[in-house]
Order: C-alpha cells, then structure tokens, then sequence
C-alpha cells in the first residue's frame, strides 16, 4: 500500500533489459526495494530505470572494458577467480541504478499527485533526492574499488 495516498500498489512484472554485461533490472524488485508509491505510473517507473540504468552504465564504462579484458561477458556469470565477489557487485549495481531511478523519481512526485501532501513532500524533496543520489554515487564507487570520498593533490 502506497504510504502517500493509501491506494495499494500494483507490483508490474516488467524486466529492463540491459546490455549482456550488466544485470537486466526488474521494475516490480525496484517498486518492492525503495517502496515507490502507487501513483507513479509503470510507464513512468520503467522510464526513469531505463535512464538511470545508462548513466550508471556510462558511470562504469571504464571498470567494464577492465573487466571485459580480463575475460568477463558478464558481471552475474563471471568467473569468480577473475571478478571476485560478483554477487555483491550485481547488488552494488541495483543498488546504483535503483537510487538514481528513486531519486528523479522523487524530484517529480509533486508534479505527479495534486493533493495538499505534494506541497510538503516538495518542501522535503531536495534532501531525499540529494540523500539517494549519494547512495547511488556511492555503490558506483564501490563498483569501481573506490572509496567514498578521493582526495587529489593538485
């Protein structure tokens, strides 16, 4: 049940489909995981995926054609004597994906209801945007075998 309107939220079986290297993405495990409230419509929630699901993967191109080098077609398939961990790396890759799809989402939801609570929830927007952009940036990082914060001598 949406925590926003009280309507139930309908879970759609939709797959993302991505590039054979990374994981396809699935919209009914994104609605369960960041509990995404029924008035996005499927349409909508597969959109915003698609787009986050690509700039992520423009985020990791680099770690890609590393690991594709090494051997690697595929990151959920991989050989765990060349990418070690590789189920930790396909859920840091959702995780990444998932974050940034929430919040542009987010970022949206008061143009998507017309009821009194939008104009809170857009007061509070800019935080939780901000909060699971850093989560997503943060997987990315990880993915990467980065830390969180990179400091450069100049």
């Amino acid at each position: 049940m949406s925590g926003f309107s009280g309507k139930p939220t309908t879970f759609v079986e939709q797959a993302v489909e991505n590039d054979g290297f990374w994981p396809d993405l699935s919209v009914s495990e994104f609605q369960k995981a960041y509990r995404l409230p029924a008035e996005y419509l499927v349409d909508m929630l597969a959109a915003d995926l698609t787009m986050a699901m690509h700039e992520v993967n423009l985020d990791l191109a680099t770690c890609k054609a590393r690991w594709q080098g090494a051997g690697v077609s595929s990151v959920e398939s991989a050989d765990t004597t060349v990418l070690p961990e590789r189920t930790f790396k396909v859920d840091l890759y959702k995780r990444a994906v998932y974050c940034r799809a929430k919040a542009s989402l987010l970022t949206q939801f008061a143009t998507v209801t017309r009821r009194d609570s939008a104009e809170n929830t857009g007061k509070d927007l800019p935080e939780r945007s901000d909060t699971f952009l850093a989560f997503s940036q943060q997987a990315v990082r990880a993915i990467q075998g980065r830390g969180r914060i990179t400091a450069k001598l100049l």
